[in-house]
C-alpha cells in the first residue's frame, strides 16, 4: 500500500513539473509557445547589406575595367552604396524593435552595414 502512494505521489511530481517546464517555454506575448519568427525589418536589412555589397564590387570592377575614367558612374554607384547603407541601420534598427521576434537577422544585418559604412568611409578618405 506504502509503494502505491509513493508511486502516486511521484507521477504527482512528475506532472507539476512538466507544467513547470511548458511554462517557462511560453514567451510569447499570449501565452502559447511556438518558433519564433525572424524580423522582418531584420531580414530587409540583410538583403540592403547585400546588394550594397555587391553593388560595391561593382563598382570597384567597373573603376579598376575603365581605369578610373568612369567617374560619373562610379559616383552614381557610391551614392547608392552610401543610401542603402544608411537605409540597411534604419531597417535593422526597427527590426529590433519588433515584438516576440529572433532578432539574429537584425544583428547581422546591422553588422554588416556598419562594416560597409566602414569600408565606404576609408575609399571616400583614401580619395583625398
Amino acid at each position: 500500500m506504502r509503494k502505491k502512494e509513493e508511486k502516486l505521489t511521484k507521477r504527482q511530481i512528475e506532472k507539476l513539473k512538466k507544467e513547470k517546464e511548458k511554462r517557462k517555454k511560453s514567451y510569447s506575448r499570449f501565452g502559447h509557445s511556438g518558433q519564433m519568427k525572424h524580423s522582418t525589418m531584420g531580414v530587409k536589412s540583410c538583403l540592403y547589406a547585400a546588394a550594397t555589397a555587391v553593388l560595391l564590387v561593382l563598382c570597384i570592377f567597373i573603376s579598376f575595367l575603365t581605369h578610373g575614367k568612369a567617374a560619373a558612374i562610379i559616383g552614381v554607384f557610391g551614392l547608392l552604396c552610401v543610401a542603402g547603407v544608411v537605409l540597411g541601420i534604419i531597417a535593422a534598427v526597427k527590426g529590433m524593435r519588433e515584438r516576440d521576434r529572433n532578432y539574429i537577422t537584425c544583428k547581422i544585418g546591422l553588422g554588416g552595414n556598419i562594416f560597409l559604412a566602414i569600408g565606404l568611409l576609408m575609399i571616400y578618405a583614401g580619395g583625398f
